[in-house]
């Protein structure tokens, strides 16, 4: 069946070298400026509760899986919703970045591209994981997990900015903004345990708060550390402040907010993640730096819920007024179901109470079944890339091929209408997609397509 499918993907090439255009979402608008925050009162306690059994934007393929989790949303000033998800990779990638615009309250999308991929040949070869999203300053940063392991281990958090939603992208370098990542928080504990990642951005005044897991022996907890949000390098001006959440109960990440009209700061992960008593636990703070639990969500939930978050403006903030969404990813995690997972998304209702709610005992998720989609015939395209992230070359040439990939993890290889860049000129020469090795050394090129683009690096060596 999938030999079939593969046959007619080729025969359906030729659509897309006549007529294919990509275009970025267009910006949502921004809301007027925040004011001042104000601490809210500590006698109330933050509740969320979701609005109903909402609805599925990501299902699984039938014949591959697949996975969308970890959202990062920012709600644009006309009610549209940009979501950004870790997503299974192409080929030898484990998992990249996607973006797409939600509109109508969900109803209408556009189009899945990729908007963070690894850098073939550095430090995050592999992963561009676990998505946390702000804009300030004229950028959209996206902090994300990766990890120089191969068992996705020993992970730390890496950062990128760019223009638009979609890129293209500029990776903290360690001393300013280039190709090269370097990590933004590195993990100095046991290199057994996942280390850190799963970061979330919030901004208030001229201060950035960065929020990150930190999984060892202990479990995972939630970090905290600041940064000068004025400063054009602000990675270099982190401040660390130590663990704000403790190691959760089965939970993951924390996604964090600002709620303007209450004052203060809240956290929402999962707990119990991939069972059928999973719930979204909320917590806050109203210095950012320390939080206690107040609530949460799990009456219209599914079950076997994990990796959530929650929706705010481009700064972090939940302004008075505004629609919030909660989403997450849920389905199995065993038997052959790992990675498996369809999303959905829910608005909810913010509100202050008198005394906290954190009794899951009390509520029951609701029975929402994971639906799969069914294969399209013709794909989406979403990325290019060269068959290899890593080419050696000696005293012979070699032949790049790019595969072309859709939102499914489908692939057929691209036969025309590649082009090649970027490259040093003293290390290799391009004729066509043929490499030719030129003088020892080592140089990235730039493979484009239809206006995607990917990279990979080329070593020639001494001859033997």
């Amino acid at each position: 069946m999938e030999t079939v499918y593969q046959i007619l993907k080729m025969f359906f090439v030729v659509f897309f070298l006549f007529g294919l255009t990509f275009a970025s979402a267009p910006a949502g608008g921004d809301f007027a400026p925040a004011a001042p925050c104000e601490p809210g009162d500590p006698e109330k306690y933050l509740q969320i509760s979701a609005d109903g059994e909402g609805f599925d934007t990501w299902r699984p393929v039938n014949t591959k899986g697949g996975y969308r989790y970890g959202p990062s949303m920012i709600l644009n000033a006309d009610g549209s919703l940009d979501v950004w998800s870790a997503a299974n990779g192409p080929g030898d990638i484990v998992d990249v970045v996607t973006y797409k615009r939600l509109s109508e309250g969900g109803a209408k999308s556009t189009g899945e591209v990729i908007a963070l991929k690894p850098t073939a040949d550095s430090y995050d070869w592999k992963w561009t994981c676990d998505p946390g999203v702000i804009r300030f300053g004229g950028y959209y940063y996206i902090g994300y997990t990766t990890t120089l392991d191969e068992r996705g281990v020993a992970n730390v958090v890496c950062v990128a900015r760019g223009r638009t939603p979609t890129g293209p992208f500029e990776k903290w370098t360690g001393a300013g903004w280039g190709v090269e990542p370097a990590p933004l928080i590195e993990y100095t504990g046991n290199p057994e345990c996942f280390g850190v990642g799963e970061p979330s951005f919030v901004v208030v005044g001229d201060t950035l708060y960065i929020y990150y897991t930190w999984a060892d022996e202990r479990g995972a907890s939630t970090r905290v550390a600041t940064a000068d949000a004025t400063d054009e390098n602000w990675p270099a001006t982190l401040v660390y402040h130590g663990e704000c959440i403790p190691p959760k109960n089965g939970g993951d990440s924390a996604d964090v907010k600002y709620v303007d009209a209450f004052g203060r700061f809240a956290a929402v992960f999962t707990e119990k993640r991939f069972s059928d008593d999973s719930y979204v636990a909320v917590w806050e703070s109203f210095d950012g730096l320390t939080f206690r639990p107040c609530g949460l969500v799990k009456a219209d939930t599914a079950k076997k819920l994990h990796n959530c978050g929650i929706s705010g403006r481009a700064d972090g903030h939940i302004g008075a007024g505004d629609t919030v969404y909660l989403s997450y990813a849920y389905g199995g995690a065993g038997n052959g179901e790992w990675g498996n997972w369809a999303t959905r998304m829910h608005t909810v209702t913010l509100s202050l109470s008198d005394a906290p709610f954190t009794d899951d005992a009390s509520v029951e998720n609701a029975d929402i079944t994971v639906e799969r989609k069914n294969v399209k015939i013709i794909p989406e395209v979403m990325t290019v890339k060269a068959e290899n992230q890593v080419y050696r070359l000696t005293d012979e040439s070699v032949r790049v091929w790019a595969m072309a990939f859709d939102a499914d993890g489908y692939c057929f290889p691209v036969l025309s209408g590649v082009t090649f860049d970027g490259y040093d000129p003293s290390v290799v020469r391009i004729v066509g997609s043929r490499i030719y090795p030129v003088g020892e050394g080592r140089t990235r090129v730039y493979l484009r397509w239809h206006g995607f683009s990917g990279d990979f690096v080329v070593y020639v060596d001494p001859a033997e």
